[in-house]
């Protein structure tokens, strides 16, 4: 009999996976369930983010707008200090409510001068641009740019004077002068 050369067999088809059983209802629903609840607790946490990023945007979204208003503030006090306190004249007079408003506007929207003299240094409120010999040392001086806070984040540390102890000579950053009065601090 002659050996078969395999062209008369019949093609063997490659070997699928033919499922055995069908998948069990109750662990496919369980799981879709479980997949729910972490969906479901993903949104919930997605939501509770946004409502905290738009209650930080109501409360410090003016934040921009105040860096670009303080420089102005500054440069119209800096323009009433040149005006003697007795004048009246009603160049001086409109200065003055003009500051007054604009300090007043300000406080309305939560916003608050960081103190600065006589207190003690606190790197977190305050830029230290010069020391002052022979004044108690981590002292404030005096203050050359006033600093501000929106409720409670500093939008700009005052720029400030430091005493630096017996002895102290100041340091890089300048000396204020034996009349203890400061440089004029550009800002902008």
């Amino acid at each position: 009999m002659p050996e078969p050369t395999g062209e008369d067999e019949p093609e063997v088809q490659g070997t699928e996976a033919v499922p055995t059983e069908a998948p069990d209802p109750v662990e496919e629903l369980e799981r879709t369930r479980e997949s729910y609840l972490r969906l479901a607790a993903d949104f919930e946490n997605f939501k509770r983010r946004r409502a905290l990023e738009a209650q930080e945007q109501a409360r410090y979204g003016a934040e921009g707008m105040l860096r670009a208003i303080l420089p102005v503030l500054d440069n119209l006090a800096r323009a009433l200090s040149h005006i003697p306190e007795d004048a009246s004249d009603g160049l001086a007079e409109g200065l003055r409510l003009t500051v007054r408003q604009l300090e007043e506007a300000l406080r309305s929207e939560g916003v608050e001068r960081i103190p600065a003299v006589g207190g003690p240094f606190d790197p977190r409120l305050h830029e230290a641009v010069a020391t002052v010999p022979d004044r108690p040392a981590g002292q404030v001086v005096s203050e050359y740019l006033p600093g501000y806070r929106l409720h409670d984040r500093v939008v700009r540390a005052a720029q400030v004077a430091v005493g630096g102890g017996p002895g102290q000579s100041g340091d890089a950053a300048g000396e204020v002068g034996s009349g203890g009065e400061p440089f004029e601090a550009e800002s902008g």
